[in-house]
Formats: C-alpha cells, structure tokens, sequence
C-alpha cells in the first residue's frame, strides 16, 4: 500500500536521500520504493502538474495506479498465450516445420533465462559486497552511507522487478514443452537425414498454401510465391491453373473448417514430390546431387515417442 504523503510538509533537496534512507530501514515490501517517495518530495514536489495538481500528488496516484494493475503482469507476462502458440506461431501445414519453430523459440528462450540467471548472479554478489560494506558504516561517511543504501534498495528492487519476466519465460518453456511432446503424435523419431528428406515437402506445403491466399486475394500467384514455386521445381502457371479451380471449389464448400484445405494441400504435396519428383528434375538441372550426404550431419533419433520428459516433483 503507498504511504499516505503530507504534501504540506517542508522539503529541500536533501530530503529526497533522508526519505530513501530512511525507507531503506523500514521497508518490508519487497524492496520497493514507490515512485512518490522520491518525486513527491525535493525540490519538484510542489510544482504544478497535470489535473491541476502538483507533482507530489500525481506520483502518488501513479503509485496507486501501478498497484491497482500490477496482478495484470503475473499472465501477461510471457511472449504468447498458449492459444497464440498453436494457432499463429506454430502454424505450418509441414509438422516438421513447427517442430523447427519449438527449437529456435526454445532457444532464445534458453538463451533469455540464461541470461537473466547470471544477471542475478552478479546482482547477488553486488548485494553482498554492499551489505558487507555496511556493516562496517562506521567507518564510512554519511552521504556514502546513504548512497550505499541507494543503491542497495536498486539491487534488490530490480531483482524483485526481474522475477515476473523470468517466471513469463518459464510458462513459454514449459507450454513449448508440453507442444513438443503433443506434436511427436505427427512427427518424431527423426534424424537430421529424415528433416532433409523431408525439407521438400515442408516447403512446398508453405508456397501451396501462400500460393492459394494470393490466389484468393487477386486470382494469381504473386512475384515472390512464383520464385518460391520455381524454386522448389514447379511450373507457376500450371500450379495457378489448379490452384483458381481448387479455391473456386473451396468457396463452394458448406463446410467452415479447413480440412478440405489440408486435404487439397497434402495430396498435391504427395504427388508432386513422390510422383512427379519436381525437386530432383529441377536438382539435375542446376547441376547438385538430390541426394543428403550423411557425413555433414547427426544419425542420432530424435523425438522419440518412449521418451517420457522429466517431471517435477511437485504434488
């Protein structure tokens, strides 16, 4: 709860550092010194501000502002929501593509966490040798004194501050997890060799797919989903001839779902590829090997469906 100011009372300069200090000794709620505690008195306390109030007054309808919505930050407090991941971030038609997208989110998500570990390590010893350092405040000056404390309270406050992005990392970990063991259901036990062989239709399924909103949007595949197409080993005009009748179909259809859109897009994947093998006539023709060479990579499986993940030991 923000402590009531009187905002009569006399303050200089100096009574900014005496406030701070002195909330130092008392303070038991969490390390935090409330915003009005420091802007609400010195030298700008008393100037007007906004609403017609002074300064001092509106830090402190900010403290109690910041108070009022801070529970907000204990769920939005993560990248996204587990709806978000399923539906937008690991949204490809090729399971071996969200797969891919747990890993690089994963990774930078390690990567913050790992990050923010060691900063609350150094953090930590700063604290120490600080408290350390005040044990011994006789010997100290009073204005080094009061610094110390300062800067003590903005150790502990920013560690405090830091647990709620911390625990927001957390939560994403834990639901990339629980999505990583959900997807095994449609792609696992895999090397690196079964992620090349399988890098075709991966993509091919992202430009089908990209291929028929263009076609939806204008009635042709734009510029760059024709590059994509080419790329890949397919003839563009022949794909948009198809791909005009599939969407005239699809808005024919009384279903509201998009199973016949999954359906229309893995069939065509599976005859292109399998049958058709577009991407090794186009491979032969700009002169590589279709072929992975398993020297450049791991033979280790990975997903395995009898792997259980480690759980907690929580009851």
């Amino acid at each position: 709860m923000t402590q009531e100011i009187n905002f009569n009372e006399k303050t200089n300069e100096l009574s900014v550092f005496e406030q701070v200090n002195k909330e130092l000794v008392l303070s038991k709620d969490g390390f935090k010194v409330p915003i009005s505690y420091v802007f609400g008195r010195g030298v700008t306390a008393n100037t007007q501000s906004f609403g017609a109030l002074t300064f001092a007054e509106n830090a402190a309808r900010t403290d109690l502002a910041l108070q009022n919505v801070s529970e907000l930050q204990n769920i939005w407090n993560h990248s996204h929501s587990q709806w978000a991941w399923k539906h937008l971030n690991l949204s490809y038609h090729a399971p071996y593509r969200n797969m891919r997208q747990i890993a690089a989110e994963i990774t930078r998500k390690k990567s913050a966490l790992n990050e923010a570990k060691w900063g609350q390590v150094e953090a930590e010893l700063k604290v120490r040798k600080i408290e350390e350092q005040l044990m011994s405040s006789t010997i100290l000056d009073h204005w080094e004194e009061v610094k110390l404390k300062i800067k003590l309270t903005k150790l502990k406050e920013g560690i405090a501050e830091g647990v709620t992005h911390i625990e927001g990392a957390m939560k994403d970990v834990l639901t990339l997890n629980e999505l990583f063991e959900q997807l095994k259901a449609r792609a696992s036990n895999f090397s690196e060799a079964d992620i090349e062989k399988e890098e075709t239709k991966s993509h091919l399924k992202r430009a089908l797919v990209q291929s028929i909103r263009d076609v939806r949007m204008s009635g042709s595949i734009s510029k760059a989903e024709q590059e994509y197409i080419e790329q890949i080993g397919i003839n563009p005009m022949k794909i948009q001839n198809l791909l005009r009748a599939y969407v005239q179909k699809e808005a024919e259809e009384e279903s509201w779902d998009v199973r016949g859109l999954y359906a229309f897009v893995d069939e065509l994947t599976d005859e292109l590829v399998d049958k058709c093998q577009v991407d090794k006539v186009r491979m032969a023709l700009q002169g590589f090997s279709s072929d992975y060479n398993e020297n450049f990579g791991y033979s280790e499986k990975l997903a395995l469906l009898n792997h259980e993940p480690e759980k907690s030991n929580e009851t």
